[in-house]
């Protein structure tokens, strides 16, 4: 059985500064970090000491980034960003309009549908946000981040981006990537004997009911946040417990002008079931089926990062509805790179790859569920239906 080690908790590109966290306190050699890369995860308002510099790896991402850098792809997109806030706002101000006059069922479900899909979409922004892509100075970030997440998602950007920063530095690890750890699903047939023997039952069938977890997303996306701040262990507690509180303040007072309780409950289901389905197709087909990672995996950064990624071949809705995290590849290899840039750099990346022999993932939108759905199927072969 694999033992769980300390988790990195940040992929700590030196471009930036560091990332913030409560908990940074590992010093352990960061096997995804290259030595020249200098895009950033995620950062937060709270301090934090910085790990020592990395081990030499190939020259590959610097060459890639000069690359980049020459085609201008990485540059600032305020135009871009600003354009973004202003639609979700005008949006969402519609939704809330269609909610209050809603004359009928259809339509009071379809504007909690629309709810729940703007949930999503502000998130998509807030991990825009998060990344730098559309400030490049903390302060922005963070007053954009709270906005965006506390408190029109209730979701503690606090704890996000600290969850965020571990997956970003440990993609598709066995024990260390928060994405793929869940204790009632095995993500690869090495999790199942680490798995509680009363959540054998659940991966047994997990390919068939996943998407049927997915749907309470909206409590587990939620829960141990709220707890943190009852314990006092989550940072910048005071500020993330007041977006909590405006966010279900004012929720609460749109579902009390809906008609009635039978109204304001179909609301409340119907928004959060639409917001879990749409994040959970968002983020499963990034890395579910892609390599999996452990503490032998000799991999460089650039390994790292482009064959624990899968691409799902873009369109102008595929673009939209994943917020550009279908070029998960360039996603991870540059986190600043602007959402509207990825779609150029993706070719360019691939071709690169190509040149040195690196596999290079794409899938199309359906392809890259049945491939999801064939790895768990994998993933829970031989598991026992009972505990």
């Amino acid at each position: 059985m694999l033992v769980p080690r300390p988790r990195r908790l940040c992929c700590n590109h030196p471009e930036t500064p560091p990332i913030p966290s409560a908990t940074q306190t590992d010093r352990r050699r960061d096997r995804t970090t290259p030595p020249a890369a200098k895009d950033r995860c995620i950062t937060t308002a709270i301090q934090t000491q910085t790990q020592p510099p990395p081990p030499a790896s190939p020259a590959y991402y610097g060459d890639l980034k000069r690359i980049l850098t020459a085609a201008g792809l990485r540059d600032a997109q305020p135009r871009f960003y600003i354009t973004k806030a202003i639609v979700n706002a005008v949006a969402l101000a519609g939704v809330v309009a269609l909610s209050l006059w809603s004359p009928n069922l259809p339509t009071l479900i379809a504007s909690a549908a629309l709810w729940g899909f703007m949930l999503t979409q502000n998130g998509l922004l807030a991990h825009d946000v998060a990344h730098r892509q559309v400030f490049r100075k903390g302060r922005g970030v963070i007053i954009a981040g709270w906005i965006l997440g506390n408190l029109l998602m209730g979701v503690s950007y606090s704890w996000w981006t600290n969850k965020h920063n571990v997956h970003h530095a440990n993609p598709n690890h066995i024990t260390d990537d928060p994405d793929a750890n869940y204790p009632m699903l095995a993500m690869f047939p090495e999790q199942v004997a680490q798995r509680s023997k009363w959540a054998r039952p659940v991966i047994a069938i997990q390919p068939y009911i996943y998407p049927l977890l997915g749907m309470f997303l909206f409590v587990t996306f939620r829960a141990p946040a709220i707890a943190m701040i009852i314990r006092g262990n989550l940072p910048a507690r005071i500020p993330q417990a007041i977006g909590f509180v405006l966010h279900f303040a004012l929720f609460g007072l749109l579902l009390t002008q809906l008609g009635g309780w039978p109204q304001a409950l179909t609301y409340f289901v119907v928004s959060q079931v639409i917001f879990s389905l749409y994040m959970v197709s968002v983020f499963a087909p990034n890395h579910k089926g892609m390599k999996m990672m452990t503490d032998d995996e000799p991999l460089d950064f650039f390994h790292t990062q482009v064959l624990t990624a899968r691409n799902i071949r873009g369109s102008r809705f595929v673009d939209f509805w994943y917020g550009g995290l279908n070029y998960q590849i360039e996603h991870h290899l540059f986190p600043t790179l602007p959402r509207n840039r990825l779609s150029e750099a993706q070719p360019i990346v691939e071709r690169f790859c190509a040149e040195r022999g690196i596999d290079y993932h794409e899938t199309s939108l359906a392809g890259s569920y049945i491939e999801i759905f064939r790895h768990l199927k994998r993933s829970s072969a031989g598991v026992p239906a009972s505990a």
